[in-house]
């Protein structure tokens, strides 16, 4: 046998030998994998989280610029509406004070009526002015027209017209008339405005009137408290408005977000619970003082209720609307779409053209910041018992969802906390780290591999001699490595447990947090009772 063959056979025996002693160690060498993939995994977030602001950020830029492209828009579409609208409400007002001439306001009513034949109000605008002008057949025929392209929208305006002008017998022919066109169970829009001036007291002049209007709300709300499935669905629509609401909080804890492995967990519950405040705003918007009604303001109120009813857009503008809200939402949201869509599609499931009264008074009390907040306390007032369901369940489910337990994963050390365990778990990595000792200072990855290039260098000494180099250079960086972790350990060592100290204090703090927010529960429900 050659010189070769025997340091061959030599050097694999020594391998083998060497694998042996490898395998005492697979368990440890698994574990400095484990911290790899641990430090891979955190920068990995980060990186995901820069990427996830720089997209919100974009979204949001993007639905700036969608509102405003929207807002073009109408302005190209629709102006002629808006103006139709102040022509009204001018016209309205003039017959107090008859500064216009009526042939100036017959020409200027014919005038946008041929910009805007399609609209119901540039009809009702014909009536009124060919009323004044004593032409009947004409004002008959606009308000036919009138009726055809809207009949909710024009009886209820010229029921609210002529409670303007005292013209008392003849509103309440009008508004027997819209009451025809009501279904309780499938109302629109418009019922908002009928509520709205019901409230600002504008039926009360006459007895019969204001009764008959009474009766409509007791029947609306009858509805409510008798038909078991639209009391589901106003639960299942609040409990969707309390999933959606945005807190507008971050949750800020470094430790916990580094060293607890259930972190997602506990930024849910931290959100979740984060959404009282924003519950007590909204009450708190909702409990206003009423405007005094007196018959000094009775035109100026009827005047609001009127120009809220012309407010009501119709279809086509209502969709650009619609779109816009959209675009509000993600704005809103910083950029989350998800959120936005989700909080979007539980506007849109309540503003279907024809929704029964249970659910519009829910569209009027949470979701419609435009809508007069006399209505949106009425609303609310008739349906918070179901708030009130929804709200327990709601805390019920944060509460079953709280962690109570934190995994912990600091360095190469893992262990799991309840919250009030900082002396047991300081204990166990002082120990951990004393009985693990040898293998966290010297048994790692680079360390292996300087020592397997040791050995093989070796061996090879018997084929050349230039091996001893690599064997000099290996034992150098390998003992400058065991040098340098020995001096550094007990320093490793604080570190870990400066680490664990502090993410067992921001896990008190959280569950602290927790704890108090919980109870702000009982804030919302004194709030509801005296709204």
């Amino acid at each position: 046998m050659s010189q070769v063959s025997y340091a061959i056979q030599d050097l694999n025996s020594t391998i083998n030998q060497f694998e042996s002693n490898v395998d005492v160690h697979v368990n440890n060498i698994r574990q400095s994998s484990i911290n790899v993939e641990q430090a891979t995994k955190e920068i990995y977030d980060q990186i995901s989280k820069f990427r996830e602001d720089m997209e919100h950020g974009e979204q949001s830029q993007l639905a700036h610029e969608n509102i405003i492209r929207i807002d073009q828009i109408i302005k190209e579409q629709f102006s002629n509406y808006e103006t139709i609208r102040r022509t009204v409400m001018g016209v309205v007002r003039d017959f107090d004070i008859n500064l216009v001439r009526n042939s100036t306001i017959q020409e200027l009513s014919e005038e946008l009526w041929m910009t805007s034949s399609r609209y119901w109000l540039s009809y009702a605008l014909i009536a009124i002015t060919a009323w004044v002008n004593n032409y009947p057949d004409v004002a008959k025929s606009a308000l036919a027209e009138g009726g055809r392209k809207d009949a909710i929208k024009t009886t209820l305006f010229f029921t609210l017209f002529n409670l303007r002008f005292d013209r008392t017998e003849v509103a309440k022919k009008w508004f027997y008339e819209y009451l025809k066109t009501l279904d309780p169970t499938m109302l629109q829009q418009e019922s908002a405005v009928m509520l709205h001036a019901f409230l600002d007291g504008i039926f009360g002049k006459d007895r019969e009137l204001e009764q008959a209007v009474v009766d409509v709300i007791d029947q609306w709300i009858s509805i409510i408290n008798e038909d078991a499935a639209i009391c589901e669905e106003l639960v299942a629509s609040y409990e969707t408005y309390l999933a959606n609401i945005n807190p507008h909080k971050s949750f800020d804890y470094v430790s916990i977000l580094q060293y607890c492995v259930n972190s997602a967990e506990m930024s849910k519950s931290y959100l979740e619970v984060s959404k009282y405040d924003t519950i007590l705003q909204l009450l708190k918007e909702l409990d206003v003082d009423a405007v005094e009604q007196n018959d000094s303001n009775y035109k100026e109120r009827v005047d609001a209720v009127l120009i809220n009813l012309m407010s009501n857009f119709d279809e086509e503008e209502r969709e650009l609307r619609n779109e816009q809200e959209y675009f509000n939402l993600i704005v809103r949201n910083d950029g989350v779409v998800e959120k936005a869509e989700a909080q979007y599609e539980a506007e849109m499931a309540l503003q279907n053209e024809h929704f029964n009264i249970g659910k519009q008074m829910i569209s009027w009390a949470i979701y419609d910041e435009t809508a007069n907040s006399r209505v949106r306390k009425f609303a609310f007032q008739n349906t918070k018992e179901w708030f009130k369901t929804a709200l327990d369940k709601f805390a019920i489910r944060i509460e079953q969802e709280f962690p109570i337990e934190y995994s912990l994963a600091i360095d190469t050390w893992t262990g799991t906390s309840n919250g009030n365990d900082q002396a047991e778990l300081t204990e166990n990595m002082k120990n951990y780290y004393e009985t693990n000792k040898f293998q966290n200072m010297f048994v790692n990855s680079l360390n292996i591999v300087a020592a397997i290039i040791i050995i093989a260098s070796i061996a090879l000494a018997f084929v050349t001699p230039y091996s001893l180099v690599a064997t000099a250079v290996a034992g150098i960086f390998l003992g400058y490595r065991c040098y340098k972790a020995i001096k550094e350990y007990p320093k490793r060592v604080e570190a870990a447990l400066n680490a664990l100290i502090q993410t067992l204090t921001e896990i008190g703090d959280f569950r602290q947090y927790f704890e108090d927010n919980s109870k702000k529960k009982d804030a919302v429900l004194s709030e509801t009772e005296f709204i």
